[in-house]
């Protein structure tokens, strides 16, 4: 089972949606092969996976540019990664993120136009239940908050 036979089974299946098509993944994938897709939603987890996603500049340009939205999983939901972080830290992982990119020949405006904001992962083994993975959804609307008015955004 090889990645050509893997494509075209995802490609038929996305194909009969006929709603906006998209995928989320907690893994790292080849996301040269996951850009190419035919779909409209990339959610992933940014906060693990960042160094590597970014290294795919050129395919997250044509995939923003065809109007498409990528969804920056960057609010981890495991209970002890949660409470290493806080807004700031946050916010300024995913601005570096932004900036390499953007570095890297992906216009800042086009990556903020089709950009959306979740948590990194749908971890619901916590210790604490679903208090951390409620909690990171409170920081998702915190985060939004700032990064629109940062980036002057209605």
């Amino acid at each position: 089972y090889d990645n050509l036979k893997a494509k075209g089974e995802l490609d038929e299946f996305l194909a009969s949606i006929n709603h906006p098509k998209g995928i989320h993944l907690c893994g790292n994938p080849d996301w040269e092969f996951m850009l190419n897709l035919d779909m409209d939603i990339l959610s992933m987890d940014i906060y693990t996976n960042a160094e590597i996603f970014a290294a795919s500049a050129g395919s997250i340009k044509r995939f923003l540019k065809k109007g498409n939205t990528i969804v920056w999983g960057i609010v981890p939901t495991g209970f002890e990664i949660f409470e290493k972080e806080n807004l700031n830290s946050l916010v300024n992982k995913l601005e570096e993120i932004w900036k390499g990119l953007n570095k890297n020949g992906v216009d800042m405006d086009l990556i903020i136009e089709r950009s959306l904001l979740s948590p990194a992962t749908c971890c619901l083994i916590n210790p604490d239940g679903e208090k951390t993975v409620e909690q990171s959804f409170e920081m998702i609307n915190k985060l939004s908050e700032i990064l629109r008015s940062r980036y002057k955004i209605s």
